[in-house]
């Protein structure tokens, strides 16, 4: 029995080298850059951003020895430092400020997964006329993941609210077993986010082309693909455990090649900082120096993040052309790839010179 999911990877290789390298077209790379930029490059190949802690087991402890009511003490004067006015009020305006940001850059992200797909597809990148084709189907995958979004924390909610309150209530012990209880919890909810956010990830992902190929509606697209899993749940299954195992693998390659651009960027950008203050010390206040300084900052952190997704972009189309080259064979879904009727040539001229 063959596995999709592996014969999708040499396809895959073979379309993201035609459409990035034969031939060379800067200006496509850098449209396929801005669309990677707000489609959210690793996002594609169900990467996610990952969190540190500075501090060790021990350091915690000796704040608030394990115990919860330690820990309800500290929590309680944080929130009562927040919420004294005017911090309440400029917290406030600064999370509705990142939440409509977040919501904006969902909203064009989710109308450029379409345009994403079609620019594959028919490798031939036109930003502009895809996004107003494709408004309404987007509007429709943003609302689709909001709801995913609150499905996903309410099974994080139902693994980690019950340890929470037995903690809080005093009912659980003090001490080692409390913060076992409380490692179990958060590494069943990051499965859960990881396993389930994948899998419900991988079948959103599908539904997008399945929608637009001949054109339906994004809801019953999903309906679809969940019938042809029923259909044909192992091809499924493989491809969920390859696309982790490529997921993981992509992540490393884009870690690596942004670490190198983080540093080579990040000393050109830093050159040019200094070189800027110093200039603008000798004829400026040091109020106005910022003044000046301040917008030039955002536009190098505007910068800094396009540069991360052109880095990222390669790897990005390649995971897209993976899962569409699965699609190919496991749905019975014609779409207009690019090279399928050169393919289909080939083999026909292949079996009459033979």
């Amino acid at each position: 029995m063959s596995w999709y999911v592996v014969d999708a990877i040499d396809r895959a290789i073979e379309r993201t080298r035609k459409c990035l390298i034969e031939p060379f077209d800067l200006k496509k790379w850098l449209k396929l850059a801005i669309i990677v930029f707000f489609v959210g490059g690793t996002g594609s190949f169900n990467g996610g951003g990952n969190g540190g802690y500075g501090g060790s087991f021990g350091d915690m402890g000796s704040d608030i020895s394990f115990a919860p009511s330690g820990l309800i003490d500290i929590l309680g004067n944080l929130y009562d430092q927040l919420t004294s006015y005017p911090n309440w009020l400029l917290i406030a305006s600064f999370v509705a400020f990142i939440l409509v940001f977040i919501l904006i850059m969902g909203f064009i992200g989710s109308i450029m997964e379409f345009v994403f797909v079609e620019s594959l597809v028919r490798n031939d990148v036109r930003i502009r006329e895809y996004f107003s084709s494709y408004i309404g189907k987007g509007i429709s995958l943003f609302f689709l993941r909001i709801i995913m979004f609150i499905l996903l924390i309410l099974l994080v909610a139902i693994i980690v609210l019950p340890v929470t309150l037995l903690l809080i209530s005093g009912d659980g012990e003090p001490g080692g077993l409390s913060m076992i209880l409380v490692i179990l919890s958060i590494i069943a909810a990051i499965l859960v986010l990881v396993v389930a956010g994948g899998i419900l990830g991988s079948f959103i992902s599908m539904s997008v082309p399945v929608s637009m190929y001949p054109g339906s509606g994004l809801f019953s697209a999903l309906q679809n693909v969940f019938l042809q899993f029923r259909n044909d749940w192992k091809q499924m299954l493989i491809y969920c455990i390859g696309r982790a195992i490529l997921g993981i693998a992509a992540a490393i390659v884009v870690t690596i090649l942004a670490l190198i651009g983080i540093i080579v960027l990040g000393i050109v950008l830093l050159a040019i900082d200094i070189i800027l203050y110093f200039g603008l010390d000798i004829i400026l206040s040091d109020t106005a120096i910022w003044l000046v300084l301040i917008p030039i900052l955002i536009a190098e952190f505007v910068i800094f993040l396009f540069s991360m997704a052109f880095i990222s972009m390669p790897v990005t189309v390649f995971m897209k052309y993976h899962m569409l080259s699965f699609l190919e064979k496991w749905y019975p879904l014609d779409m207009p790839l690019f090279d399928v009727r050169s393919r289909t040539d080939d083999n026909i001229t292949g079996e009459l010179n033979y």
